[in-house]
């Protein structure tokens, strides 16, 4: 095998050449000729492993870097007729293909390679079938990584390969709905289970030394082949080491590749022949310093970092550059000097700050604030108080937390990095996030979704803590040098309570749900498409209540819409029907539910009583319409405007609340009859009226037999037997009250709720603002009438 291989372990390098000796001779897939898997921890040296195969086996290789085909897409891109891999393919039908980190292609692309694998393309099943694949991906848990298991493995590797594929099918990275996005679609897992898997093991400083001489040498050879400059080292191994140590403390091969040769090429440049050396000092330093192996990770660890003093001069004839000293040098860089792997990737502040997002504006009032006390370092000196460590961003999801973060970041100039989803639960990423946020601070750290919960040993756990808090405790807070960690969650009460201690993340932030402002963004941009005429303001009320998730998803599912019912615009038939799909659920097909017609009667006599009890009751919660429409989550409804939805509710609304959910089943009774109108459509509005009773009588404190007691709380810590008839009692009083309430509203109003329900029945929606107007209208005409009578 090639050079490389001596970094191997003995056990991985047997698999390689067993499964080398029987390629060709044992066919196992349809569509390509033989295929290997090579997984470990990042920067293990995968790429490099893939490409010494190909070099082994004499064969033409072309490398994909899979992270660029991360969408649906870019499926085209890769394997459609003018594709990447495609046209390759077709020049080099016995080539080697790398698909690298193919955990990070789209599961389409993923699915439609497994495809190639067991058959072939579809239109030319015998495109691929001489060629190589090889695939590889990073294993990021440290369970998978310990040697134990990797010694496991290849003592056993049927059943090892079976559990860690089977433990990766788990694996996933938080989706833009807050769920779990498995990192493999089942297709690809399952023709890589049908191949080896050369499991490498995490470098070591030993395996570093040796991939840094292999690659001095070749970069002799190279320029010596060419002509450019004819370099000899008289020292290899201590300088390999000294040229090692420059590196520190982000040691690892993928850098050790990209930056090497340039650094070495940087010394020799402009000679014809030259001599490297390392002095004798040096290399007694060396020998003395690293007398036994030192752990690789301690050099990330302790911030190791090691500066190298060239001389340069000429002997005999000869230029010498000679490696005088080395100095074990403080933390003096930032970390913007170091390239670092994608996913610590620094970012830049761009500058935009809050101006990209519509709304919101008391939390970026808050964050503006916070900006102000980051830089405010007389005021800190002057109360002698230290920045805080960190803040917490907390809200529904969809709100737009991720996006404040990052807009913070920018109205604060401030670079980050950026974690999220499985990223959060690997303590060794965490550690060396924060070891480069210290080498590059001022800088913050963002943790995405750090309430997530992530499947291990096949139970749902929060995020390890232990490894955030050290980082976040040893975190610099001193003006112009800070570390400042910004966490994101859905759930505060999700939060582990160990990083909200005081000195750790002490600073809130309330996220609430989008605000007009922000609604009427997104419905500007729906209006930037042919429409017809659209009441802007109407929409903007609909949409109450939607996150951003959803309110990103009407202009494409309007648009489609209008393309189904061929029309050339939207209309606002179009708009508010597709609100009401994402906010209530499918629109039912009509032609499959019994009874639909009479099922619309009830509906429509039963929402129409609701709104009317509600106008009258609730005059200050704003209803957005009054539909019969049949849909998935509801037969029909009254929606209400939930800016306008209070949270603390007086007694008198609760009671009113209670009428209104009651209102419904009274109406279809007193219409219908108590055989006909008696059904489970009122299910729900038994369950909200229930609710509120008890939680006014036993949890509030609202009746006037139990005032002002919390009941439940002592059900709970004293006896579960404390007060159970009196709160019976009382519940049932107040749906009774409810009750009555309701049907004195519907008996008076009872010539409206028809109107109102007739006018369902025909037009199936009732916008809230015509509601409003007829209700208004009918309760002038009795007024008058009653004033009229009374003249009389």
């Amino acid at each position: 095998m090639h050079s490389f291989d001596t970094t191997l372990r003995q056990e991985p390098l047997e698999l390689l050449r067993r499964w080398t000796a029987r390629r060709g001779c044992c066919q196992h897939f349809g569509g390509i000729g033989d295929m290997l898997a090579i997984a470990g921890a990042p920067a293990s040296g995968k790429k490099r492993l893939a490409r010494s195969i190909a070099e082994k086996l004499g064969l033409e290789v072309l490398h994909l870097a899979m992270e660029t085909y991360a969408f649906a897409d870019d499926l085209d891109r890769l394997l459609g007729e003018k594709g990447r891999l495609r046209t390759w393919i077709e020049q080099h039908p016995q080539g080697c293909v790398v698909f690298e980190n193919v955990d990070e292609a789209d599961h389409s692309i993923q699915k439609a390679l497994a495809d190639i694998v067991e058959n072939g393309a579809d239109d030319a099943p015998g495109l691929y079938r001489g060629a190589l694949f090889l695939f590889t991906f990073k294993i990021k848990a440290p369970e998978w990584l310990e040697s134990d298991f990797i010694d496991r493995y290849y003592a056993q590797p049927l059943l090892e390969q079976a559990r860690l594929y089977e433990a990766l099918s788990t694996v996933g990275t938080a989706d833009e709905n807050g769920g779990v996005k498995p990192l493999f679609d089942p297709s690809l897992l399952n023709v890589l289970s049908q191949t080896d898997l050369l499991l490498l093991h995490p470098h070591t400083l030993e395996d570093l030394r040796h991939i840094t001489e292999t690659m001095l040498q070749t970069c002799l050879d190279t320029w010596r082949k060419n002509g450019t400059v004819d370099v000899t080292v008289p020292h290899p191994e201590p300088l390999a080491f000294a040229l090692l140590l420059s590196f520190s403390p982000y040691l690892n091969s993928t850098r050790l590749s990209h930056r090497l040769p340039a650094y070495l090429y940087d010394l020799v440049a402009g000679n014809e022949t030259c001599l490297v050396d390392v002095s004798k000092d040096v290399r007694n330093w060396l020998r003395r310093t690293f007398a036994s192996e030192a752990d690789l990770k301690s050099f990330g660890k302790y911030d190791r970092r090691f500066h190298l003093l060239w001389e340069r001069a000429e002997e005999n004839g000869q230029i010498v550059v000679r490696l005088r000293s080395i100095e074990e040098r403080s933390n003096e860089k930032h970390a913007q000097d170091y390239p670092f792997d994608e996913t610590l990737q620094i970012h830049p502040a761009n500058g935009r700050g809050f101006e990209r997002i519509a709304g919101q504006s008391r939390v970026k009032k808050q964050l503006r604030a916070m900006v102000e006390l980051l830089n405010d370092d007389e005021g800190l000196r002057r109360f002698g108080i230290t920045l805080p460590k960190g803040m917490l961003l907390h809200g529904p999801q969809g709100v737009g937390k991720t996006l404040l973060v990052k807009a913070f970041a920018d109205e604060a100039k401030l670079p980050y990095i950026y974690l999220h989803g499985s990223d959060l639960f690997d303590e060794s990423l965490i550690e060396e996030a924060y070891q480069r946020a210290r080498l590059a601070a001022p800088l913050l750290v963002i943790l995405d979704n750090i309430d997530v919960k992530g499947l291990i040993n096949g139970n749902y756990t929060p995020v390890p803590t232990e490894a955030l808090e050290n980082a976040i405790d040893r975190s610099p807070d001193t003006p112009g040098r800070f570390v400042f960690t910004v966490m994101t969650a859905q759930d505060k009460e999700e939060v582990p309570k160990s990083l909200m201690h005081p000195g750790r993340i002490d600073q809130f932030v309330d996220v609430p749900e989008l605000d007009r402002e922000a609604r009427l963004f997104f419905a500007k941009k729906l209006l930037e498409k042919p429409h017809a005429d659209i009441d802007i303001e109407r929409i903007t009320r609909y949409m109450s209540g939607m996150n951003g998730y959803e309110l990103e998803r009407i202009a494409k599912a309007c648009a489609l819409e209008a393309i189904r019912q061929g029309k050339e615009r939207l209309d606002e038939a179009i708009v508010i029907n597709e609100i009401n799909t994402i906010k209530y659920g499918t629109e039912l097909d009509r032609k499959r539910l019994k009874n639909f017609e009479e099922d619309l009667r009830n509906s429509a006599w039963h929402e129409a009583a609701h709104a009317v009890v509600s106008l009258e009751l609730l005059p200050e919660t704003d209803i957005e319409q009054v539909t019969v429409i049949p849909r998935t989550e509801a037969l029909g409804l009254v929606s209400y405007d939930q800016e306008h939805i209070q949270t603390n509710m007086s007694v008198e609304e609760i009671k009113g609340s209670i009428a209104v959910a009651l209102a419904g089943r009274l109406s279809t009774i007193k219409k219908f009859g108590r055989d006909k109108g008696l059904d489970t459509g009122a299910y729900s509005d038994l369950q909200q009226a229930t609710l509120l009773a008890y939680s006014a009588v036993a949890q509030y404190g609202m009746d006037e037999a139990l005032p002002n007691i919390d009941v439940e709380l002592l059900q709970q810590s004293v006896s579960r037997t404390l007060f159970t008839r009196a709160v019976e009692r009382c519940v049932a009083r107040w749906i009774d009250e409810g009750t009555q309430t309701a049907q004195r509203i519907i008996d008076g109003h009872w010539e409206l709720i028809g109107t109102l329900a007739r006018r369902l029945i025909d037009e199936e929606y009732i916008e809230g603002r015509e509601l409003k107007r007829l209700f208004d209208a009918a309760k002038s005409d009795t007024a008058a009438s009653e004033n009229g009578a009374a003249g009389q």
